[in-house]
């Protein structure tokens, strides 16, 4: 018995092919061959000569034991082109975007100063054309007397020189109003007027020209005058202009301008009032005519913000080549 186990063992040992390789590689569905012995088995004092067959690799087992390799190369292979065309895409978006121009464009906040040497120049010609006409409210009851350059123009009296003042005045004002709107005003909080809003401004200064005009003609006491112009142009600046700034505009135009009439007709007598309460330098003038100046600020300033809507909607945008 001990006999016939080593025999079955070196027959194991001796089937075994020297040209053997061990399978690697997924597994295949087909099934190779293994090596078959072939031999009688005696007794076991006969001799057992054994034949071993063994099966030749099958070209199908050559391309399993391959396929590993030949992944890893198509793999470093797609790898190489991919890399190669991602590269010649980005060089062709990057041609491309060289190639086109930039356009500014920030919608968030609208640049309102675009283009202002032509609302400067708009706001001049309503100051040229339409200061004056306002300006007669006053004239016609005596309020001030033009003196050298007087003008009547149907029943208008006025001043040659009040047509290109006035213009200055609308022009200085409103682009005034238009800087401190950009660099004062919170991001996405632009103050903005439309066509209505600024009709019903020049109906409500026209309204208080004239509601001043009747109470200077009336003869109400100048400290009521004042008092009651003052609270109607506050309510003015609420109802239209509603911005610290632009309550900060109006008071220096209300301050400045009165004190720049004194050197104007110091110099060249172009008018004069002949019921001032206040004298300045020599120069009569009239307390009240301070809200005047203030109430007429928000007309300007909604004016000018919007000829620069209408200026930046037309203009086209910025280029950069």
């Amino acid at each position: 018995m001990v006999a016939f186990q080593s025999l079955m063992e070196w027959q194991a040992r001796s089937c075994v092919p020297p040209n053997a390789i061990p399978r690697v590689g997924p597994p295949c569905k087909s099934r190779i061959a293994r090596p078959v012995c072939v031999g009688r088995i005696a007794s076991a004092s006969s001799q057992v000569r054994p034949k071993c067959t063994s099966s030749t690799p099958s070209p199908s087992s050559s391309s399993i034991r391959l396929t590993p390799f030949r992944c890893i190369l198509r793999r470093s292979q797609f790898q190489m082109d991919s890399s190669v065309s991602c590269r010649a895409q980005k060089q062709e978006n990057e041609v491309q975007e060289a190639a086109t121009p930039k356009v500014l464009n920030d919608s968030s906040q609208p640049d309102i100063l675009q283009g202002w040497p032509k609302v400067a120049l708009s706001l001049f010609g309503f100051g040229f054309l339409l200061g004056p006409l306002l300006d007669g409210i006053h004239s016609r009851v005596e309020l001030q007397i033009y003196d050298r350059g007087a003008i009547d123009i149907a029943g208008l009296h006025t001043n040659i020189w009040v047509f290109p003042m006035l213009g200055l005045f609308y022009s200085v004002v409103g682009v005034l109003q238009l800087v401190l709107d950009k660099y004062l005003a919170r991001k996405g909080n632009l103050p903005t007027a439309d066509l209505p809003k600024v009709v019903f401004s020049l109906i409500t200064l026209a309204t208080l020209l004239e509601v001043s005009a009747e109470l200077y003609k009336a003869g109400t006491p100048f400290n009521i005058e004042a008092y009651t112009l003052f609270a109607l142009a506050e309510a003015n600046w609420l109802v239209f202009e509603n911005t610290w700034w632009g309550f900060g505009l109006a008071t220096l135009v209300g301050i400045a301008c009165p004190l720049a009439e004194v050197p104007i007709n110091k110099l060249f007598g172009l008018w004069h009032y002949p019921q001032g309460n206040v004298e300045i330098f020599g120069e009569s003038t009239v307390t009240w005519v301070l809200a005047c100046y203030f109430f007429y600020t928000p007309f300007i300033s909604n004016l000018a913000r919007y000829l620069s809507s209408l200026n930046s909607t037309t203009s086209p945008p910025k280029r950069l080549d």
